[in-house]
């Protein structure tokens, strides 16, 4: 080992004293940060993923130009029998010259590390992925420098030897890809996954840029470094020293064939893995243990799949990664179980398993140069006592991170005696004025705008038993509802805000989203304005009184706001054509990480939220309710944030023109109340209903508890960020689902949910900066190994005309 570090000593130090290794160095830097600084601001994502994503093809390109030279300048020079000539075996020769290529190769990777400081100091990032994607990444290098050496070791021509070492290197990417096993299996069914999963590398790399380390994956290179090493010290003694073997050949076949059993049976052995994200996305979350132990029961998982030789390339394991969520799960609880069936096995029951909602779908497949459809099963069904079995219709490759959180709410859901109910009143508006004149003039009836029915699909397809209704005395809140939902601009008169407040003593949920004006964009000859409308708050605030919370009327802005885009219709001569024109105001207020209170379930790990028209709130500290009922804030605007007084019309350069330090501040836009709500209607009877109730029907009684149930109400100054057109921006439908489920159900399920859907955002950046990081990305580190390698040479020629004066 001694003379091994000896050799590679002398070789590292062979690079650095010349041109070539500052010149790799330098330009592997500008092309890996400069391609990732490109896009790195317009996504605004703080993750290396896509530096990771991109190294493979980067390394394949630039370490046959290290490898090259190993052996082959050796040969040319004839300073190979110097080589030998030293008290060294082959192997020694192998293991010196591949440490210092592997030493060289990783002090060429850190010369990135620049990129993780500045996602540190930019953002919050999940060291887990970075650390991981750098471990994948020498391993890659790992495993091709020991190709690159063994092909050099063949050639006295460094550029064969380059050509080649690329060549083997896009090969074994390639198969590591979806299309090209693909097309492979297409004539020889089963080769082209083997071939992936036993040669491909992307197929073993991409574990690592997610933050979870495959004990197979790890295997697989570090197997292959040790195959091409030993090709090496072979090729070395038998080619290099003239004692050419007959079986050479045969010999290197055999060694392949061994590495590719050996990480097949890896492939499907299952090794443990170990996840290194920050939240441990990869894992089974505690979260779901909690629910298991709630069950009173058994639960069984059936998971109807088609044989892995009849699934299509990219989803032949679908069936093992499917196996290793289930066997996790039945570890955590004795009452979770499992069973995998191949409904092609069960012709009979094809029928049954159609009536319960298991179909089978399409999935494209390559066969022989002929794209074909084939019909396959990978659907799960969740069995629990004599309830109807929830469906899971479709698992596949690209849902499988979410699979935890699917299981989690249909087992939860099967727990409950029935459906979660969820009242959601949201009066329809009527469209816009030109819109009614327009449907008026061709005789169509005017409809009213549902701005909220995504939102129901949302919760409709989470297990929701979703009520649109009003509260009057033909629709009383139903007596097992466990939400109350109050959107857009409800009319809340003496007997509605009763009727709530009798609601949450008795337990039930409440979430209220309002605002105090919404805007509409006139593009004139001055450009784009934006033009104000009020929307009626009395209602509501006198609801949220007794609290000492306010929806303020005034308008919100925020320095820290999105650019939204506006489609419309231009006539261009004789066609119509779309265009698309930026809409840049400070309403359209973002809410990022750093604003939430992380603390809470609701908004943990939540990615931001577009606050679009959003009002402020008003917490009063002095009026508001003591003891027993507490106010919790989760999120506000930023530091950059400031209100105007409502007016109607178009906004004014003035309005929205950042104003005084003193008047910039963070502004409280969602509260969750806890506890036991008072009675405002104490010693007062219950209100009549109004005269404008339909109908005439006897009311019922519904006298106000005495004794209130703890219960939670969560305020929300903006009702537009839950609209259609809204509600998929960012993590606006996130945070929608994790507030039903939260003030519904419990707070586990919101944990399992936000695993999967974690992204973190950049904080905001001014354009200065953003240059400022691009160029000490790109350019800091190749400019300073650049002077280092000047004042190397300086000191280099000072020394030697030293030593001839001398």
């Amino acid at each position: 080992m001694r003379q091994a570090l000896n050799i590679a000593r002398r070789e590292l130090a062979a690079y650095f004293n010349s041109p070539v290794a500052y010149v790799f160095i330098v330009v592997f830097l500008l092309v890996t940060c400069g391609i990732f600084m490109t896009g790195f601001f317009l996504q605004g994502v703080c993750s290396m993923r896509g530096l990771f994503s991109m190294l493979p093809l980067v390394l394949i390109v630039f370490v046959p130009a290290v490898t090259m030279r190993l052996w082959a300048e050796e040969r040319k020079t004839g300073t190979l029998s110097l080589l030998f000539s030293l008290p060294a075996s082959s192997a020694t020769l192998c293991a010196g010259k591949f440490i210092a290529a592997l030493a060289f190769g990783a002090t060429a990777l850190s010369g990135t590390a620049v990129i993780p400081v500045m996602l540190g100091i930019l953002g919050s990032p999940d060291p887990g992925p970075i650390a991981g994607g750098y471990l994948g990444s020498l391993l890659l290098t790992a495993f091709l420098l020991s190709l690159g050496m063994a092909i050099s070791a063949l050639f006295s021509d460094q550029i064969v030897a380059f050509i080649l070492t690329l060549v083997a290197g896009l090969g074994l990417f390639l198969l590591g890809t979806d299309f090209i096993p693909a097309f492979i299996d297409g004539w020889v069914s089963g080769l082209g996954t083997f071939l992936r999963d036993t040669l491909g590398i992307p197929s073993h790399f991409n574990s690592f840029t997610k933050g979870v380390i495959d004990l197979g994956d790890v295997v697989f290179y570090l197997s292959y470094a040790a195959l091409f090493m030993v090709i090496n010290v072979l090729i070395l003694e038998g080619r290099l020293r003239m004692r050419i073997s007959r079986g050479f050949s045969l010999g290197v076949v055999l060694l392949l064939g061994i590495g590719m059993f050996l990480n097949g049976v890896v492939k499907n052995a299952g090794l443990p893995r170990i996840d290194l994200t920050q939240d441990g996305l990869y894992t089974v979350s505690p979260a779901m243990k909690k629910i298991l132990e709630r069950l009173k029961a058994p639960v069984t998982v059936t998971y109807y799949v088609t044989s892995r030789d009849r699934l299509p390339t990219p989803m032949k394991d679908i069936a093992r990664d499917v196996r290793d969520i289930l066997e996790e799960l039945s570890r955590l609880s004795p009452r979770f179980t499992f069973k995998i069936v191949d409904p092609a096995r069960m012709p009979d029951r094809i029928q049954d398993l159609q009536k319960k909602g298991i179909m089978p779908f399409s999935a494209q497949t390559i066969e022989q140069d002929t794209v074909n459809i084939k019909r396959v099963y990978s659907s799960l069904a969740v069995s629990y006592l004599d309830k109807k079995e929830e469906v899971i219709p479709q698992v596949v490759p690209d849902t499988l991170g979410n699979l935890e959180y699917e299981l989690a709410s249909r087992i939860y859901r099967l727990s409950l005696a029935g459906a979660p109910k969820v009242v959601l009143w949201a009066p329809k508006r009527r469209l816009d004025p030109q819109t009614m004149e327009l449907l008026h003039r061709m005789g169509r009836p005017i409809p009213p705008q549902d701005d909220f029915q995504t939102l129901v699909e949302l919760l409709e397809g989470e297990g929701y038993q979703v009520l649109r209704q009003g509260i009057d005395k033909d629709h009383p809140l139903p007596e097992d509802a466990r939400l109350l939902i109050l959107m857009g601009q409800v009319d809340l008169g003496e007997r509605q805000r009763y009727e709530v407040f009798r609601f949450l003593r008795r337990g039930g949920a409440v979430l209220l989203a309002a605002q105090g004006c919404r805007y509409s964009y006139d593009e004139g000859p001055g450009g784009l304005s934006a033009v104000a409308q009020g929307l009626p708050l009395d209602g509501v605030n006198k609801l949220l009184s007794p609290l000492g919370l306010q929806v303020k009327k005034d308008m919100l802005l925020d320095q820290r706001h999105m650019v939204l885009e506006m489609t419309s219709q231009r006539r261009m001569g004789m066609f119509t054509a779309l265009v698309h024109t930026p809409v840049n105001f400070p309403m359209h207020v973002q809410v990022l990480p750093d604003q939430m209170n992380q603390g809470l379930s609701i908004t943990d790990r939540v990615q931001a939220l577009l606050y679009l028209w959003g009002s402020a709130l008003e917490v009063d500290k002095e009026k508001g309710p003591k003891g027993a009922l507490t106010r919790t804030v989760l999120f506000t605007s930023s530091p950059a944030s400031w209100t105007v007084p409502f007016h109607f019309g178009a906004l004014t350069p003035a309005d929205m023109a950042p104003p005084g330090p003193d008047r910039l501040g963070p502004r409280p836009l969602a509260v969750l109340l806890q506890g036991t709500f008072p009675n405002p209607f104490e010693g007062k009877g219950v209100p009549a209903w109004e005269k404008e109730a339909k109908g005439g029907g006897k009311e019922r009684p519904s006298p106000m508890p005495k004794d209130a149930k703890p219960s939670r109400m969560l305020v929300v100054g903006c009702s537009e960020m839950f609209t259609d057109n809204v509600i998929g921006a960012l993590g606006n439908a996130t945070f929608a689902l994790n507030s039903v489920d939260a003030l519904a159900l419990c707070d586990d399920l919101i944990h399992i949910r936000t695993k999967s859907q974690v992204e973190r955002y950049l904080a905001p950046v001014s354009a200065r900066a953003k240059i400022a990081w691009r160029i000490a990305a790109v350019f800091l580190v190749p400019a300073l190994w650049i002077a280092y390698g000047i004042a190397r040479a300086l000191r280099r020629k000072g020394a030697r005309e030293h030593c001839v004066v001398t």
